[in-house]
């Protein structure tokens, strides 16, 4: 289908349901003021009228609504059922007089028994031949719960009833059904993935004031620690505050990062299930747009952070440098946001999300070397020191601006008449970052990303909840 063809059929399913009014309102939530509840039912049935069913199932659809609404959207799946040559299939509990004479088939259960399948405008007169006369002014749908319902009964009442089912019995002749056919399943179109990507930069640019959020905490986090190391030298005092700083920023940009997205999967695992169940595309064609939204619009935070911190602070003046800074502060925020989406999708609670993702950040940044180089941390605990992502996102950074650094000494910082460092390589040598080079590191959060981003994929195809 061309896209003309494709908004054409969704305008037609938004017509037919009844939501032009609400049609360019958000869905909304329990925090968030949206459509109403019989609105959100009609939702459910046009998502899955848009593929043009030919047999569509629902689970009370009318459960929690009104008479009015209940009533409408029976008659909408009705008129369905008669126009589109779709069957509609529903269970039902307990319906309205008007929404039970909606009804062509019936079929009515109890305790997992079929005690009546066929026209419902037969099953009042079917019940009366049993012996079950329906009264006067009373609801058939009632008068039928009140007749295959347990409630306590004399010896003679529950031999008649006895009796009675035995002329049902009689009377009732199972229709025939033939075999289901082969299942197939449509794939979805190269589209599929580009309409997915919209639908999500959508979602996140309605959240202007979670954007806005991130831009201020952004620009605000930067200029606090511009200005706290302001300008820090070259000079031996200036070289204490040096690592500290670069410690700090993969912190920043990591936890915050991670923070951000942490409710990103759980909070439409649902939809995600929902839509997957009926067809409308596969878990990997949402997944790749969700990841592009994400990344296209989290890239512009680290960029903005770097030109401010980096200038502020007065790291090397070199354009290939702050160029690799930048790199390694998006790695950063990706490597991070990876995690935070790989913790969601194996989590299936929010709570449950929020409560294991700053344990395994803590760890990150406990190992990460900015408090221990890790030649010297104890080795029975070097394999958590190398799942730290801080850890190579620090390194890189440090790599970057101490290679080609040349220090001096105030006069009042000479020791027995000479400068204990004048070179950024005597730094790396004393801390112990010369395990590996800045392309190293570079390459081992790239391996990272890629790792928690299919773990990620892996704990939505395959973890429902």
């Amino acid at each position: 289908m061309s896209r003309a063809d494709k908004l054409a059929r969704v305008d037609e399913v938004i017509a037919k349901v009844g939501l032009d009014h609400c049609k360019n309102t958000q869905v909304g939530s329990a925090l968030k003021k949206g459509i109403s509840g019989g609105e959100r039912k009609r939702l459910c049935v046009a998502i899955e009228l848009l593929m043009k069913p030919r047999l569509l199932f629902l689970d009370e659809p009318t459960s929690g609504l009104d008479g009015v609404t209940a009533l409408t959207l029976c008659r909408i799946l009705r008129d369905l059922a008669h126009t589109e040559n779709c069957t509609v299939v529903c269970t039902i509990h307990q319906p309205a007089t008007q929404i039970f004479n909606l009804f062509d088939d019936l079929m009515i259960l109890k305790s997992g028994q079929v005690v009546y399948h066929g026209p419902a405008d037969q099953v009042v007169d079917h019940y009366a031949q049993a012996g079950f006369p329906c009264p006067m002014h009373t609801n058939p749908a009632d008068h039928i719960l009140d007749v295959i319902s347990p409630v306590h009964f004399t010896r003679d009442e529950i031999q008649e009833a006895e009796d009675n089912a035995a002329k049902i019995r009689l009377l009732y002749t199972p229709p025939h059904v033939d075999d289901p056919p082969e299942k197939k399943r449509k794939r979805g179109d190269s589209g599929t993935v580009w309409y997915l990507f919209l639908r999500s930069m959508q979602n996140v640019m309605r959240e202007r004031m979670v954007l806005l959020a991130q831009l201020a905490q952004t620009i605000i986090f930067a200029v606090l620690i511009g200005t706290v190391f302001l300008d820090i030298g070259t000079n031996q005092a200036g070289q204490k505050k040096r690592l500290p700083v670069l410690f700090f920023v993969c912190i920043n940009q990591g936890v915050f990062s991670a923070l951000i997205l942490i409710n990103s999967f759980p909070s439409e695992r649902l939809i995600v299930l929902r839509e997957r169940a009926s067809g409308a595309y596969y878990v990997s064609a949402y997944y790749v747009a969700k990841m592009l939204a994400e990344v296209a619009v989290q890239l512009a935070f680290p960029l903005l952070f770097s030109c401010i911190v980096y200038f502020l602070v007065g790291l090397q003046a070199d354009a290939g440098k702050f160029f690799i800074f930048v790199c390694f502060m998006e790695l950063c925020s990706l490597a991070a946001t990876s995690l935070a989406l790989m913790i969601s999708t194996f989590c299936r609670t929010i709570t449950l999300s929020i409560t294991v993702l700053p344990l395994v950040l803590e760890l990150c940044r406990l190992y990460g070397g900015g408090y221990l180089p890790p030649s010297r941390l104890p080795a029975y605990f070097s394999w958590l020191d190398a799942l730290s992502f801080v850890k190579y996102s620090y390194t890189g950074i440090a790599l970057n601006e101490l290679e080609g650094l040349k220090l001096h000494c105030d006069p009042d910082e000479l020791v027995g008449g000479s400068c204990p460092l004048t070179s950024g390589e005597q730094v790396i040598e004393q801390e112990g970052f010369d395990y590996i080079t800045i392309w190293g590191c570079a390459l081992v959060l790239l391996a990272m990303i890629v790792f928690f981003r299919i773990l990620a994929f892996v704990g939505l195809r395959w973890i429902k909840g």
